[in-house]
């Protein structure tokens, strides 16, 4: 094995890669872990409709970055939040990228007004005009899907029927819930990350370092945004925070930009209940049904077809893939899903080159390696 790939996949990333695909596979236990728009009295799921009709649920991107600032807040990392300013009506963010490290990695829209004096005629006027300053978001993610259909389930927090006639009136306070496997794509224009992308005369693109940002800074909020991802967790009114740990992160170096592996490998991943039974049960006029009672566990397996497919597709652009598996999880441990990898490597025509850039691993050995 040569040298580079006895490189650590952080160092790759910031040395070669133009271009970081992360996937993230998680599931929610009977929770909403969307800030809803129905108001205080009704959490709304936003869903997307499916080219079938069929409706699943979604997790926007924003609160996905908002739980990874919370994880930095809550680790003492300096986030950008708003603050009041003497003589504003609303609190404004600073949006600086060199003192925030989610003004950098997610990038701001900062849309004010100011006050200028204007001299005309020998009189002095001042006229109020709108400023705005951005810098796009080197991270960026559609937010997560939902692999299962969304029932439209719906829990109801108080009593809305009277059951004994005495406890009728008050208010109906519903919450959506769910509880369903996601898949979380995010992307990482990597060499934007700590860096200005200032275009030139000749249409390229030259990346100057932020002023005060060192190559050790940049390291250290790559490393940042990969931690959280192992600790993601939505805060609740009035509940404890509910945890969102993964069971699958694929993290994807590429030399060129805009290189998507996310849906091949939805496409490959199946999840199923572990153990489902039959039992008789007594109805109410003395007959017997039978029913099927679910374990409640889940297993998930994956079956390379399209992943491999369109790795194929992007052979000359991967410079290394990674995907760490929690394997008490999965159907087959992560060696015996290399080892069907070299099989349908062989089966398919695949370019044998795909072998030696995409591996497999277990959760832990991925996370020790980003981290470390």
């Amino acid at each position: 094995m040569n040298n580079k790939n006895n490189k650590k996949l952080i160092d790759r990333m910031l040395e070669e890669a133009r271009w970081v695909e992360v996937i993230d596979i998680f599931r929610v236990e009977s929770a909403n872990i969307n800030a809803g728009e129905g108001g205080p009295a009704e959490i709304d799921v936003k869903t997307v409709h499916l080219e079938d009709g069929t409706v699943v649920p979604r997790i926007s991107p924003q609160a996905i970055f908002r739980m990874i600032r919370d994880y930095w807040i809550e680790i003492g990392e300096k986030v950008d939040v708003a603050r009041k300013e003497p003589g504003k009506t609303i609190p404004l963010p600073e949006c600086d990228p060199v003192k925030y490290i989610d003004d950098d990695l997610f990038g701001y829209l900062m849309a004010r007004r100011t006050d200028e004096t204007e001299e005309g005629n020998g009189e002095k006027s001042r006229k109020s005009k709108g400023i705005s300053e951005s810098r796009p978001g080197p991270i960026r993610s559609i937010g997560a899907i939902g692999l299962f259909e969304y029932p439209d389930d719906t829990d109801f927090l108080t009593s809305i029927i009277s059951t004994t006639g005495a406890e009728e009136g008050g208010s109906m306070v519903t919450k959506r819930i769910y509880t369903n496997t996601f898949i979380l794509p995010i992307w990482c224009d990597v060499k934007r990350i700590g860096c200005e992308a200032i275009p030139q005369k000749d249409k390229s693109i030259k990346f100057e370092p932020l002023n005060g940002i060192t190559p050790e800074e940049r390291r250290r909020r790559i490393l940042k945004f990969f931690e959280s991802l192992f600790y993601l967790g939505k805060s609740m009114p009035g509940a404890s925070k509910m945890p969102l740990s993964p069971k699958l992160i694929m993290v994807g170096l590429f030399n060129k930009p805009n290189i998507t592996l996310y849906d091949a490998l939805e496409n490959d991943l199946s999840v199923r209940i572990k153990e489902v039974r039959l039992q008789k049960e007594q109805t109410r006029p003395g007959e017997e049904k039978i029913v099927s009672i679910a374990s409640g566990k889940v297993i998930f397996s994956i079956e390379p077809e399209a992943f491999l497919e369109k790795c194929n597709l992007y052979e000359e652009d991967i410079i290394e893939i990674k995907i760490g598996i929690l394997e008490a999880f999965f159907d087959k441990k992560a060696e015996e899903i290399e080892q069907t990898i070299e099989k349908k490597i062989e089966e398919k025509k695949i370019k044998k080159t795909i072998k030696d850039k995409v591996k497999i691993v277990s959760l832990e050995s991925l996370k020790s390696e980003l981290l470390s």
